[in-house]
């Protein structure tokens, strides 16, 4: 279902986020994501000068390594465009991110290690569908290989309203699991 009709309106600004998840020859998974933001009027920046209907502002890329536990081995950051040359400073600090479990918590330690003047907002922001999208990639590989049946991914349960621990999903896929007193 589409959003109903809206009011007359001037479009500003676009961003567009695309994620893809890749199982590697390796045995590990690369996410990768890219960020740009647009505008639709020209605008000059006073470090890039004339910044065209269109043309990004931002042009970025992220892309995360991870196990099948969900660990992050690699992560490696772009910066094709961005509005300030100090930017591309900021994206050091995404080192700190290897080492650390994409799980509960997840949220919280991304904005400790790389969140406020630590990093950049926008690849930080990139941060949150890449965990979703690790899910999605690797979820599926588990789900055929006999291992998400057995065990469901810590986190899942009760991570949304399909996955509430009393629901239908949650008993049909995990039906030895407990259910809360009813």
């Amino acid at each position: 279902m589409a959003l109903p009709n809206a009011v007359e309106r001037e479009a500003m600004h676009r961003r567009t986020v695309n994620v893809w998840g890749y199982r590697r020859k390796d045995q590990l998974w690369d996410i990768e994501a890219h960020l740009t933001d647009s505008r639709a009027k020209p605008f000059v920046n006073p470090w890039r000068g004339e910044v065209l209907p269109g043309e990004p502002l931002h042009d970025m890329w992220l892309r995360l390594t991870v196990d099948d536990g969900f660990k992050i081995h690699a992560l490696e950051v772009a910066s094709d465009k961005s509005p300030y040359p100090a930017c591309s400073l900021g994206t050091i600090a995404f080192a700190r991110l290897v080492g650390l479990t994409i799980e509960p918590g997840w949220k919280k330690k991304v904005k400790e290690r790389v969140g406020g003047a630590a990093g950049c907002i926008h690849l930080a922001e990139l941060l949150d569908p890449i965990g979703s999208v690790v899910m999605q990639t690797i979820l599926p590989y588990m789900y055929e290989k006999g291992i998400f049946e057995k065990n469901p991914r810590s986190g899942l349960i009760d991570s949304c309203y399909a996955y509430q621990r009393s629901g239908e999903v949650v008993e049909r896929l995990w039906p030895s699991l407990p259910r809360p007193n009813s």
